[in-house]
């Protein structure tokens, strides 16, 4: 029996010892990865919603611009005023002057272009041709449209003069 404690004590318990040491080893090493993997999915998670972001982004600017885009707002007009069987006869600019605000925000103050358009076509083309403009990409305001006969007699003709306000920051 003395034998056996001294083989238990000279042995096995040293053994032992070394074997729970590993065990920790082995569980910690298990945590550290489960941690690993919780903080990488995080980082994926975060980059595809910056990646979502920078995509709204893109559209916002798209639909309010940085700066006023002068031949982005005459070649969207023009291309729809085409499709809609009108024809452009004049096109006017105006920059209003920007609106400031009274208090210190991170909110810049809208500039605004105006855009005067003549047009020339049949009234059944006008209303396909304000659809277009409200469900363009860019924000785009119908200010006040006035309607003139045309000077061809007999001709369906009409002209149309459109104040429109578009918007930038």
């Amino acid at each position: 029996m003395i034998g056996d404690i001294s083989i238990f004590t000279n042995l096995v318990r040293p053994i032992y010892d070394e074997i729970q040491v590993l065990r920790d080893k082995k569980e910690s090493g298990q945590k550290l990865l489960v941690d690993q993997r919780a903080a990488v999915d995080s980082v994926n998670k975060l980059l595809s919603d910056y990646e979502s972001f920078t995509q709204i982004q893109e559209n916002i600017s798209q639909i309010l611009p940085n700066k006023e885009g002068v031949p982005g707002v005459v070649n969207q007009l023009q291309g729809l005023a085409t499709v809609n069987n009108l024809k452009v006869a004049s096109l006017g600019l105006q920059y209003p002057p920007l609106k400031s605000s009274t208090d210190e925000t991170l909110i810049k103050p809208l500039g605004t272009l105006r855009v005067t358009i003549g047009l020339a076509g049949d009234y059944k083309d006008l209303k396909p041709y304000l659809e277009d403009l409200e469900t363009n990409i860019r924000l785009i305001d119908v200010y006040s449209i006035s309607v003139a006969n045309g000077a061809i007699p007999g001709a369906t003709s009409l002209l149309y003069s459109i104040v429109l306000d578009t918007y930038y920051q």
